[in-house]
């Protein structure tokens, strides 16, 4: 929070309470002892509303300057326009604002503690969800099958193509280096994610005979934008592990489009229904990467997957945070 926001809610608070010190006094001034007991007492019966006015009310709404200010000027011209009406009307409304400060401030305490647990549980376990998460997908990326496949095409390379088996080493590399590094961050740059996920086809593109069996693109500015890491990989590695045949044109389409600061992704691949009911999308798995993108976006992503018959797609909408 900022300081100017911490430092307007101090001053407000004080104010408000200084000022009930006088608000009985004034009330008393236009009214008898009776008339100004019965307003006290339908006043204490009403603390329910209040507190729930700032537990809901409150608590609910975004503030800031621009809505702030506006609104205690408000209130303070209804309470002037209420004077030169009536000074009794004024009175009967000045007698309540004591305890409505109090259950106001009341509910709000008890709304902002509520709050701070539940996002301290979720931050809780969004932290022991990427550890698990950052466990697994090392476990995925770096293990025993996915690097025989891509030294023995890099071996390969290196009797045809020297220069491009160097090239696909320090890619490699490069992934190695992202996934122990920069993905163990909450976020990183966009820029970061879609070259490690580039670097990735990269080496897949090795085994493949078919220069048009992989549609790949990516369109938009997203310079300053970040994400959190490992969100789209997944999916792509699903859509290698289960198409069926390379000799496809389009066997795999992957788009990625960022605009409006929000990252587009689609990824679809043909399959085999049955073959892929067999094995659940391996590595961190799909619940995993909802679960992540609930706690990480919540109310601030779409995911829609479409098993078909014969293709499978996902299509992920994020609303990217800026650096």
């Amino acid at each position: 929070m900022k300081k100017s926001v911490v430092l307007s809610i101090h001053i407000i608070f004080w104010v408000a309470l200084l000022a009930t010190v006088f608000i009985n006094r004034v009330a008393i001034y236009f009214l008898d002892a009776g008339e100004f007991g019965t307003v006290l007492y339908y006043s204490g019966l009403l603390a329910p509303v209040f507190f729930y006015l700032g537990y809901l009310g409150v608590m609910g709404i975004r503030w800031s300057r621009k809505t702030l200010f506006p609104s205690l000027l408000a209130i303070v011209s209804a309470y002037v326009l209420l004077y030169i009406i009536s000074e009794k009307a004024f009175a009967y409304a000045l007698v309540p604002v004591p305890k409505l400060i109090a259950w106001i401030s009341i509910g709000c305490l008890f709304r902002f503690a509520i709050d701070w647990f539940r996002k301290r549980n979720e931050l809780m376990l969004l932290e022991k969800t990427n550890v698990e998460s950052n466990l697994a997908l090392l476990k995925t990326q770096i293990n025993p099958h996915f690097l025989f496949n891509t030294l023995h095409n890099i071996d390969a390379l290196i009797h045809d193509n020297q220069a491009k088996a160097s090239e696909s080493l320090v890619k490699l590399s490069d992934m190695m280096r992202y996934m122990l590094g920069d993905a163990k961050s909450d976020f990183v740059e966009v820029s970061k994610e879609v070259e490690h996920l580039e670097n990735y086809l990269s080496l897949e593109r090795l085994r493949l005979k078919n220069e048009k069996f992989l549609n790949y693109s990516v369109t938009g500015e997203y310079r300053g934008m970040m994400i959190a890491p490992m969100m789209m990989i997944p999916f792509v590695e699903n859509a290698f592990k289960h198409s069926v045949d390379s000799v496809l044109e389009n066997g795999i389409i992957i788009d990625i489009r960022i605009e409006n600061r929000k990252l587009s992704f689609v990824c679809e691949n043909h399959y085999d229904k049955f073959e892929a009911e067999k094995d659940k999308m391996h590595g961190i798995g799909l619940e995993t990467v909802k679960k992540r993108l609930d706690l990480i976006y919540k109310n601030r992503y779409r995911l829609s997957i479409h098993p078909e018959d014969t293709v499978f797609k996902v299509h992920l909408e994020i609303e990217l945070n800026e650096n």
